[in-house]
């Protein structure tokens, strides 16, 4: 396997002000963005905090399952940004993509294919078996037929997707386009190790919302094979996370992969490989958040944002706390932090 490359990792201050722009939306986690074109990048976020009041204060403020916003401009230390989520009948708080009965819908990743947009999300149980009650139910999907339209206005419908019998969460650990096909990594959620496994459509496909025939890497010699083999599927590696992303880096034409590595107090490491299935270098520790040391700190979801510039490669992570009542008082906990890399001269 090739070695990462080079990079020099800073905490991106002026970056991190893009999330504290709106009095009303006071934090999330996820924070998957997807290149939309002309300047504009989708932000996915997962539970959020919306205070209606503006008071600037999560005390009087509800959490909802989901919301977005749109960045103008490429560097978010200069960008704009706006957010959306939705609104029950009252006026209160509701999230961006409704509830579906007790499922909560947290937002994976997306992927802009010509003139749509496809989100792929996990619907979760919140009071079910899994981590802190979190129980994922597999994947899911929705075209947005219009995505040129400000999120408010969007035309969203359902997409059928195919039996799951692993429990792969495809999509929520990245989407990607290649060439002529996308690409949905997703790991398998009840395995501790978190093998990474990796399905793919013909692009025109996903654009016309046929998610119902993926085909799966199953292995050097099986290569790609389709939803209905019985071959086993082939993770292309383990110990990853169920947040990620997976890019091309066209400056040292290798494919790099961006996770956080450990639970809680966790650091931000990258892989690299010369293909898209390997074989993947071990990952290698790249920054420390500063907030690492603090009692009771999760630090997750470390993603690569290539589409954003400002730096040679933009990195996000999120923060939170296992005590949920420093979230309700720590103003800086809870939102996406940036962090810079620069590529070593």
């Amino acid at each position: 396997a090739v070695e990462p490359p080079c990079f020099e990792a800073s905490a991106w201050r002026e970056a991190d002000r893009l999330f504290h722009r709106d009095p009303h939306w006071l934090g999330a986690d996820v924070a998957s963005s997807v290149d939309l074109g002309g300047g504009r990048t989708l932000w996915l976020f997962g539970d959020s905090w919306i205070d209606p009041t503006g008071s600037g204060s999560r005390r009087g403020a509800r959490m909802v399952s989901n919301s977005v916003a749109i960045q103008a401009g490429a560097d978010p230390s200069t960008a704009t940004i706006a957010f959306s989520w939705g609104r029950n009948a009252d006026g209160s708080p509701a999230p961006f993509l409704p509830e579906r009965g007790a499922e909560s819908l947290w937002f994976g990743s997306g992927v802009r294919v010509g003139d749509r947009l496809v989100l792929f999300f996990a619907p979760t149980l919140r009071n079910g078996t899994g981590v802190f009650g979190f129980e994922h139910l597999g994947w899911a999907a929705v075209m947005v037929e219009n995505p040129e339209a400000e999120p408010s206005s969007w035309r969203v419908r359902p997409l059928e997707t195919p039996a799951n019998p692993l429990g792969v969460l495809l999509g929520f650990a990245g989407v990607r386009r290649l060439g002529e096909y996308v690409f949905a990594f997703g790991t398998e959620n009840t395995v501790k190790s978190h093998p990474l496994y990796v399905a793919r459509w013909p692009a025109e496909q996903v654009r016309s919302g046929n998610l119902l025939q993926p085909e799966w890497w199953a292995g050097e010699r099986l290569g790609w094979v389709p939803d209905s083999s019985r071959s086993p599927r082939w993770p292309v590696f383990e110990n990853g996370q169920s947040e990620l992303t997976i890019h091309y880096d066209s400056v040292s034409g290798r494919f790099l992969e961006v996770q956080s590595s450990g639970f809680g107090a966790a650091d931000v490491a990258i892989r690299a490989a010369p293909a898209l299935t390997g074989p993947w270098s071990a990952p290698r520790m790249i920054y420390r958040p500063p907030e690492y040391y603090r009692p009771n700190v999760m630090i997750y979801a470390a993603k690569a944002h290539p589409e954003l510039s400002g730096a040679d490669l933009v990195l996000t992570y999120a923060t939170n706390s296992f005590e949920f009542g420093e979230v309700l008082t720590d103003s800086l906990s809870y939102y996406p932090r940036f962090i810079r890399l620069e590529r070593c001269r």
